[in-house]
């Protein structure tokens, strides 16, 4: 049982009774695992094929698992969780033969933080290069990025100060995603899914104190309104906006859409009195604005498809992406913003294109990028080219394997 997205080290191998419905743990830190004939579990643990005695009537795991074969491939990293399922590449036939692919265990792509400019021009910024996830944020006053850092065994978070190039670690435990900065810059907010649980959570930013849970639930962290008591979020499970108001470390979320549509990217306006998001209840993504917390109906901004908007300091632009064009390409487009009963809203323009450099500004469900205060550069991340994955030119055949795990995993009675 996968009790995480991205990494692994706490998952379960459990048995269930059809009957009843009553599950037991049998192994921790396991995936994939497989019953044979010989009374025997086999599973995976990073690329390592193990074996345990099992005793299935009494669902029981006897003894300590022993390492049968190393260099497994498996799956345990990928551009989309879906990818890091922990499958591993083997099979038990019930005549007892075994076949494995070997190969080395793969990683999370390396990855570095950059900024561009209006034009698209990309540089590269002072920081080592590490298997960063694909959203970023800036904090206040534009000096640190808070950053997530992927492995095989967590997804950390890390603020970077830009002026010396530093990575600071922050919370080092579970899963920890979406960070999006306080108001005041003191804290950081994120999505954190720890021990199979899914939560909204902060820590303070100088790293004095342990991450605390806000609110459980599938939320994740979009925006602050300048107030630092109200957060726009989405639902993970519904694909709704929602808003938590935050007072002395607790969260409570009132819905703000509830529809058959998909939103996201909600965003505060700089003075709080707008939010814009995304949705597709048109049948494609648009990006709307609506007053906050109203009254008065959206506003569409984007003409022919667009996500992830983001404001400009002054509040007087908002940057959006567009839809992949034919080729596959979006671009970066900025619309004028002037407030008011009726808000004035110029025409998009395309400022750059995004996607054929390896630049991750499209995410969901919350955007990937940010925004300088001036609106001049955004930040986001980089995929660096990969070396050519090694070819899989064999599949390795043990026949009669029934006996090998005998002989190195005993059955105890």
């Amino acid at each position: 049982m996968r009790k995480r997205w991205w990494s692994s080290g706490d998952d379960e191998v459990v048995a269930q009774t059809l009957t009843t419905g009553t599950r037991k743990v049998l192994l921790r830190d396991a995936v994939d695992a497989r019953f044979v004939a010989t009374g025997h579990l086999v599973f995976l643990r990073r690329g390592v094929l193990f074996a345990v005695a099992f005793d299935p009537e009494r669902l029981e795991v006897r003894g300590t698992p022993t390492a049968v074969f190393d260099g497994v491939v498996q799956a345990l990293a990928g551009l989309s969780s879906y990818d890091a399922t922990g499958a591993g590449q083997f099979a038990v036939a019930s005549t007892g033969n075994l076949a494995w692919v070997r190969g080395p265990l793969v990683a999370y792509s390396d990855r570095v933080l950059v900024s561009v400019d209006r034009h698209g021009q990309v540089s590269r910024l002072a920081a080592p290069v590490k298997s960063y996830g694909l959203a970023v944020r800036l904090g206040p006053g534009g000096r640190q990025l808070a950053v997530s850092v992927q492995s095989l065994s967590a997804v950390s978070l890390w603020t970077q100060d830009l002026a010396r190039g530093t990575l600071t670690p922050l919370v080092q435990s579970g899963e920890a995603e979406f960070p999006v900065w306080t108001p005041d810059g003191q804290r950081l907010v994120f999505g954190w899914l720890k021990d199979g649980r899914l939560s909204l959570a902060w820590q303070r930013a100088d790293g004095a104190a342990p991450p605390e849970v806000l609110a459980p639930g599938s939320l994740s962290p979009s925006s602050w309104a300048p107030d630092g008591r109200h957060l726009a979020v989405t639902t993970l499970d519904a694909g709704d906006l929602a808003v938590a108001t935050v007072e002395q470390g607790r969260a409570t979320v009132q819905p703000l859409t509830q529809t058959p549509a998909y939103e996201g990217w909600p965003e505060f306006s700089p003075d709080g009195h707008w939010l814009a998001y995304g949705s597709n209840v048109s049948g494609r993504y648009e990006v709307y604005v609506q007053p906050y917390p109203g009254p008065g109906p959206p506003t569409q901004v984007s003409v022919e498809g667009g996500g992830s908007p983001a404001w400009r300091a002054n509040g007087h632009e908002l940057f959006f992406l567009s839809l992949p064009d034919a080729a596959g390409t979006r671009r970066m487009m900025v619309a004028g913003f002037e407030p008011g009963p009726s808000p004035h809203i110029g025409a998009a323009q395309s400022l750059f294109e995004v996607g054929a450099r390896g630049l991750h500004f499209w995410g969901m469900p919350v955007r990937c990028f940010d925004v300088a205060p001036d609106g001049q550069r955004f930040y986001v991340v980089q995929t660096l080219t990969p070396p050519p994955a090694p070819v899989v030119t064999q599949i390795n055949l043990v026949l009669n394997s029934f006996e090998e795990l005998k002989e190195k995993v005993s059955v105890k009675r």
